[in-house]
């Protein structure tokens, strides 16, 4: 078979070959060191009907085996999918709380009382001397946060074939790509705050005008279309950070092929990622609930914030994993329905017995 003409920009990994994006494409190489697999041609060996190596069965997955296999993904790797996760969720938060730390004591040194002057100049001290540290964690906890999400997604794609690699095995697979993820991360961030900004233009244009009544009216159309906008954009890049990094794409090429694995599904994804969002948002609940009841019993607003903090640790811990493995799975489950991946990872499997 002859190796079709790379897109321009690409530089997908597809078994060490640049490819283009036909009704056909190669499959990218998947698991090795090197590469996203280097396993072979399909059809090679018999395999049963319905091949189950790892985590899923080799076949289109339903919404609950996606889910369940999110589940046995972090069961399979669990120092890796709920280990680092927790430490490196743990480190952000410390981080973060630990220069928010005197803002936050102001402000709740003023709850309920009238601040005097003297008190807004010691507010505004305590802010401009929290910017810069404020900013400098939210950009180490940013870059700390995408790694994590490149790692625990190719440790679920390694479940899926029945593999466990150590984090230095995954570590060498995602740095390559890392600053390609910072800034795949970046550009939807910011796609995301454009159409959002766009979706209220009118409403702000209106209320240099004075006019209250036509303002909120503008306002109220611009949430809704906001909210379908911000849909729109997480659905159809949902698929881009897999694609970077067991693809090894570039940047505009990861959110191009997102968008074509995304768009004849486009319902059906958008309907997985809203449910998933909510269950993690209740679990999310669930768990730090008691932690903030514990800090409210301790007493006090030290307390109550390290109650806080150790909340978000715990929930995010739990929940950050979880989300990397439906994506990573649903990544894995549109490519075996439009492009055959299941027998290509039968093969990866059976090549690694």
């Amino acid at each position: 078979m002859s190796t079709p003409t790379p897109p321009p920009g690409g530089g997908d990994q597809y078994h060490g070959q640049g490819t283009g994006w036909g009704d056909a494409p190669q499959v990218p190489s998947y698991g090795s060191p090197q590469a996203y697999g280097q396993f072979g041609a399909p059809g090679q060996g018999p395999f049963p009907p319905v091949a189950q190596p790892g985590i899923i069965p080799l076949r289109p997955l339903t919404m609950g085996e996606i889910y369940d296999g999110a589940f046995k993904a972090i069961r399979a790797n669990p120092l890796v999918m709920f280990g680092l996760a927790a430490v490196v969720v743990a480190v952000v938060t410390i981080i973060q709380g630990a220069f928010t730390w005197g803002l936050s004591e102001e402000l709740n040194r003023w709850a309920g009382q009238t601040p005097t002057e003297a008190d807004l100049d010691e507010l505004y001290g305590t802010l401009s001397a929290s910017l810069l540290p404020s900013l400098l964690s939210g950009v180490v906890s940013f870059v700390v946060t995408t790694a994590l999400n490149g790692v625990l997604i190719h440790s679920v794609s390694q479940s899926v074939i029945g593999r466990t690699l150590p984090l230095g095995e995954l570590w060498k697979l995602v740095r390559p790509q890392l600053w390609k993820l910072i800034a795949l991360t970046l550009l939807i961030s910011i796609a995301a705050a454009l159409v959002m900004i766009v979706c209220f233009v009118p409403a702000f244009v209106a209320g240099a005008s004075g006019d209250l009544g036509l303002t909120l009216g503008l306002a109220l159309l611009g949430l809704v279309l906001a909210i379908a906008a911000l849909l729109f954009v997480v659905v159809a890049t949902v698929l881009a950070t897999p694609v970077l990094v067991l693809e090894r794409s570039g940047v505009v090429a990861a959110v191009r092929r997102s968008w074509q694995l995304t768009r004849t599904s486009f319902w059906r994804i958008a309907g997985i990622y809203l449910l998933t969002s909510i269950l993690v948002a209740i679990v999310a609940g669930i768990v730090s609930a008691p932690i903030g009841m514990l800090g409210q019993v301790i007493g006090g607003v030290t307390g109550m914030t390290i109650a806080q903090l150790v909340g978000t640790v715990v929930a995010a811990a739990i929940t950050t994993p979880f989300v990397a493995g439906v994506i990573a799975l649903l990544y894995i489950d549109i490519r075996i329905r439009r492009e055959g991946l299941d027998v290509e990872l039968a093969a990866a499997a059976a090549e690694g017995v």
